[in-house]
């Protein structure tokens, strides 16, 4: 892992472009993918800071991810628990500024999710081109993919189907079923797009970067 400036201004990039997917998508009411509505539910149910409630998770999710990658335990296990603070600061700022578009016409919801999913693959390529340790999340879905000797959206969709049990059992734990547990259209809608569309952004972002990079 080589630090360079143009390496570190696209990794931040693509760190804030995961908080912008989160924000958008939490400004519907059309549910949440997957992992949101999951950590929703904790936001919600202890309640807790998004800034606190990323590194608390990331410090659980982690040790999972680096084993199912066989990666060695060094130092920078603890630097997704740091970048997870980072989003989630992004988060908190942003659902302060970003307009809630949950009471206007259906149109503004489904503009929304349409512009999170791409956002999110193009911040997603980004961080893993520049070889810098993941979000936690990604690092667990990224080992997924290790794990079925497959490619990272394929580990994706599985990290998103597993983080749906995750949501439906926090939100019966803390009894939100008046929300849904935050589950909704966007829950199936980001599960099944996220992968392919990361797959697809791949190789075009890759050519991209190195291009400038050069």
């Amino acid at each position: 892992m080589r630090f360079t400036l143009k390496k570190t201004i696209v990794y931040v990039i693509g760190l804030s472009l995961l908080g912008v997917t989160v924000t958008l998508i939490q400004q519907t009411n059309l549910g949440m993918s997957s992992w949101d509505a999951f950590y929703r539910n904790l936001y919600d149910g202890i309640p807790l800071d998004y800034r606190y409630l990323n590194p608390i998770v990331a410090a659980v999710i982690t040790p999972v991810a680096y084993l199912l990658q066989k990666k060695k335990f060094t130092v920078w296990v603890l630097f997704p628990i740091a970048i997870s603070y980072f989003i989630g600061a992004v988060i908190d700022g942003l659902l302060l500024v970003v307009p809630f578009v949950g009471d206007a016409h259906w149109s503004l919801n489904v503009l929304y999710l349409v512009l999170a999913i791409p956002i999110c693959a193009f911040g997603l390529n980004l961080c893993v081109w520049c070889g810098y340790p993941l979000p936690a999340l990604d690092e667990l879905c990224y080992g997924i993919g290790v794990l079925m000797k497959s490619t990272y959206g394929k580990g994706k969709l599985v990290g998103e189907l597993l983080a749906l049990v995750l949501a439906v059992g926090s939100g019966l734990f803390f009894d939100f079923w008046d929300v849904h547990f935050n589950i909704g259209i966007t829950t199936l809608v980001f599960a099944f797009a996220i992968g392919p569309v990361i797959d697809l952004f791949k190789k075009p972002v890759g050519r991209a970067l190195e291009a400038i990079a050069s």
